[in-house]
């Protein structure tokens, strides 16, 4: 049963708070996705090109990564000073040098000395594993350089939207859109996970790590010495990236950047936090414009539950027919 982990951040604005850009994290989340029963989500067309480039992937690394249930992995999957932008091919050659002894290590401090059954074959192979994953790792990254690089703008986007949160002090807007399942009250970011565990930030520093990943793939690792990390979907990349048409340039004129890319991605109904991390725009920028789009018959919103979900109406669809796709 899925329950929820815990990061204590009594003063957010004491903490150094960074982004980092490190594509092998997300090489991780897209093998998990597509490779596996694990799905989060990512753009069918994403996990085509990784399942193509993996071929006949070790099924004994997958088992591993992917085994539904279990979401402890050790540290090396991500090798490296994480604090700065690391390059795939940088982390491959790390994988290829370790020694066995240290999966062998990190696998016995994590797991308590009784690992799951699904990482006992590594543990009688672990040569043949690290040099398993990085091959999977150099493949994905092979086939989805093209989609991270046509993502970049997106990218330096989300610097500069941490950045200025930052600086007015409103990270805690930015935590508590992470992800679907992450919230950020009184002090505390909440997400689900498997093994649940509360821990608390200190005086550590904390990294932000968007990922090319589906909007339900979160990674983090919480107990660094020095700083804590967590890897959260790119806002707006599962449009733009995945090659799905964005707003007509008339469409912009006529109704403006924001509004039309709020229609854009209207492909299905979206919560307001979903469609703000789409967008990546802050959900108080997305409520006022939605509010315009309400009032001028393009949107409809509805309350389920403890949400608000948005939907074109027809009369957006007939205006996208028209200009947007």
């Amino acid at each position: 049963m899925r329950t929820t982990t815990n990061l204590v951040i009594e003063r957010l604005d004491r903490i150094p708070v960074s982004v980092t850009l490190t594509p092998g994290l997300s090489m991780l989340a897209l093998i998990t996705d597509a490779l596996s029963g694990r799905a989060r989500g990512a753009p069918e067309p994403w996990r085509r090109r990784v399942r193509a480039a993996a071929g006949a992937p070790d099924a004994m690394v997958l088992r591993s990564l992917a085994t539904p249930g279990f979401s402890v992995l050790p540290d090396l999957v991500l090798p490296g000073e994480f604090t700065r932008d690391l390059d795939v091919p940088e982390q491959v050659e790390m994988l290829r040098d370790l020694p066995s002894d240290a999966l062998l290590a990190e696998l016995d401090t994590i797991t308590g000395g009784e690992p799951p059954e699904h990482w006992r074959p590594a543990l009688r192979r672990p040569r043949r594993w690290l040099h398993g994953y990085a091959h999977l790792v150099e493949e994905a990254w092979r086939a989805m350089r093209p989609v991270w690089e046509q993502a970049r703008p997106l990218f330096e986007r989300e610097v500069e939207r941490v950045a200025v949160a930052a600086a007015r002090r409103s990270l805690d807007v930015v935590l508590d859109d992470l992800h679907d399942g992450c919230s950020f009250r009184d002090g505390t970011l909440s997400f689900p996970d498997f093994e649940p565990e509360t821990f608390a930030i200190g005086s550590r520093g904390l990294v932000l790590m968007p990922m090319l990943a589906g909007p339900n793939a979160l990674i983090a690792r919480l107990d660094g010495p020095d700083a804590v990390w967590i890897g959260y979907p790119l806002p707006g990349a599962g449009g733009a990236a995945a090659g799905r048409p964005g707003p007509d340039e008339r469409l912009e004129l006529l109704l403006g950047e924001v509004r039309a890319a709020i229609l854009a991605v209207l492909e299905r109904p979206l919560s307001m936090g979903a469609l703000a991390r789409q967008v990546a725009y802050a959900p108080n920028v997305i409520s006022y414009h939605c509010n315009r789009l309400e009032a001028a018959g393009l949107i409809s919103r509805r309350r389920e539950g403890r949400e608000i979900h948005v939907r074109r109406t027809e009369r957006a669809a007939v205006l996208m027919g028209l200009f947007g796709g």
